[in-house]
């Protein structure tokens, strides 16, 4: 009688370990891993120009800031799910961003999802995901933008 129940206790465990295998969401393990590479390139970014800032010198341009910031103020972060690393010098302020094209070219694409899910991390009003950095000009379809900005005066 006991074999019995060993036998019937390791079916019922097998069924149970092959059937949540079928649970795990592997777009929310990629989200969750783009979210917290761009979260952690964000703040390399906010390190690297606050530092800049301590040292008394003046905001980099927007055409030398990877060379005004890097190496002496930190390393430049990777780039993130095929997104690239900008930063900008408007009248509103001054910003870092993390841009490019969607994969999946929707907007329930798990990259737009993981960089909106940031904005819990940030203070409010200083972090907006759209379609271009800093929030100017034309929104192109396909492309997804999420802006970190540094000093934004009022609008």
């Amino acid at each position: 009688m006991n074999i019995i129940q060993a036998i019937f206790a390791l079916a019922l465990m097998g069924m149970v370990v092959a059937g949540g295998i079928q649970y795990v969401n592997p777009s929310a393990m990629a989200k969750s891993r783009v979210a917290s590479q761009a979260d952690s390139g964000f703040s390399v970014l906010e390190g690297a120009y606050r530092s800049r800032q301590a040292s008394g010198a003046a905001v980099p341009a927007a055409d030398g800031w990877q060379a005004a910031l890097f190496p002496a103020f930190g390393t430049m972060p990777a780039a993130v799910s095929g997104l690239s690393w900008s930063y900008g010098v408007q009248a509103e302020g001054t910003w870092f961003c993390l841009s490019g094209p969607l994969s999946g070219g929707s907007a329930g694409d798990p990259v737009t999802g993981a960089l909106t899910s940031l904005a819990t991390r940030r203070p409010e009003g200083l972090y907006e995901v759209t379609r271009t950095c800093g929030g100017a000009g034309g929104e192109p379809a396909g492309t997804v933008a999420a802006t970190l900005w540094m000093q934004r005066t009022a609008r």
